[in-house]
């Protein structure tokens, strides 16, 4: 997207879709923007302000956005600055197309202040009537991803779904308008159908949040795998996250690990995943100590050791032979003190 800024208040001209558009900077009412039913931000909660097949109402929608903690946090923002910052871009109609956040924030600013003029009007940019839906979900994709004003993860992957499944857009497409990798496509893409399928069967009123438990799982080869094998997996995976088996999303990481163990796998679906990480970590001390994960890579290195250091022993390279007599001698002494002899299995 490109941008040519003019005199305030004076329209300026953006490039959607290969496509010159004109916009108007116009200064309005407060009370004629109206909030977006399709709100990324709101996609999950949509089920429930679903009426008879229509969307929520705006005062529903509002109350949605009021509620969520960075929403509060615009609001001190908007309020110690003074106003907005950035202007929302809405249709000819007043709905808002991006700003839907600060819109709700200026609302209630001006609800609780209502003779402060500097959170009764504000500045919009208002599209052209001719401004497609897949033009403007370009633009909303070079604000929100590749831009300044960062969508949350979950929103993110809502927006590449949206692009790739609804205009059909490729990853390869993708890849070059978000500056991102094909697999990070493949894997927000993923993560956000598993997401969706996870609101849909739990209800769970935190459900968004858990949307960085399904991107980790997406990001291990060894689960996606499983994934495609066994589509009744991630119906146990599912259980697991709504039943807070991984208290931090980071702790799927170690799943595949867990998964490939029967002792611990028992664990994890009868305890907590602390307790099958305790299980892997008895079983192999380098997972937990720096001092037997060295250990580990020393050994991997002498049983991978050129021929060459092996010539250079062999022709008497004494500095090279103290340093393995030196290993040999620290291991004598370790066992010496643990009354512990290493010839034993």
């Amino acid at each position: 997207m490109t941008a040519t800024t003019e005199a305030r208040g004076s329209p300026y001209t953006i490039r959607l879709g290969d496509q010159d558009f004109t916009l108007e900077r116009k200064k309005v009412a407060i009370e004629w923007l109206k909030l977006d039913p399709l709100n990324p931000r709101l996609s999950y909660a949509l089920p429930q302000l679903r009426k008879d097949g229509k969307l929520g109402t705006d005062d529903e929608i509002h109350e949605l956005l009021w509620g969520l903690d960075p929403v509060k946090d615009l609001y001190q923002s908007v309020f110690q600055n003074g106003g907005l910052l950035e202007d929302p871009i809405v249709r000819k109609n007043g709905s808002v197309v991006e700003g839907n956040c600060r819109t709700v924030v200026l609302r209630e600013l001006h609800k609780k202040y209502p003779t402060d003029q500097r959170f009764a009007d504000l500045y919009v940019q208002i599209l052209p009537p001719n401004a497609t839906d897949e033009q403007v979900a370009s633009l909303l994709g070079e604000l929100h991803i590749a831009g300044r004003i960062e969508w949350g993860a979950y929103e993110q992957a809502e927006y590449v779904w949206h692009m790739h499944k609804g205009f059909g857009k490729t990853y390869d497409f993708l890849a070059s308008h978000l500056r991102w990798s094909r697999s990070k496509i493949a894997q927000k893409i993923s993560a956000y159908e598993e997401t969706k399928a996870y609101l849909s069967e739990t209800r769970d009123p935190q459900g968004i949040k858990r949307f960085s438990h399904f991107e980790e799982f997406m990001k291990k080869r060894a689960l996606r795998e499983r994934r495609e094998r066994d589509p009744k997996f991630m119906e146990d995976f599912r259980k697991w996250v709504k039943a807070g088996k991984f208290p931090d999303s980071r702790d799927v990481r170690i799943l595949p690990d867990i998964l490939d163990n029967p002792k611990a796998l028992d664990v994890l679906r009868k305890s907590t995943i602390q307790a099958a990480e305790s299980v892997l970590n008895r079983e192999d001390p380098s997972r937990s100590s720096d001092l037997y994960f060295s250990v580990d890579e020393t050994i991997r290195q002498l049983r991978n050791i050129p021929l060459a250091e092996i010539k250079e022993l062999e022709a008497g390279n004494r500095t090279k032979r103290d340093k393995l007599s030196e290993l040999h001698k620290a291991l004598e002494e370790v066992a010496d003190f643990a009354k512990i002899s290493l010839s034993e299995n």
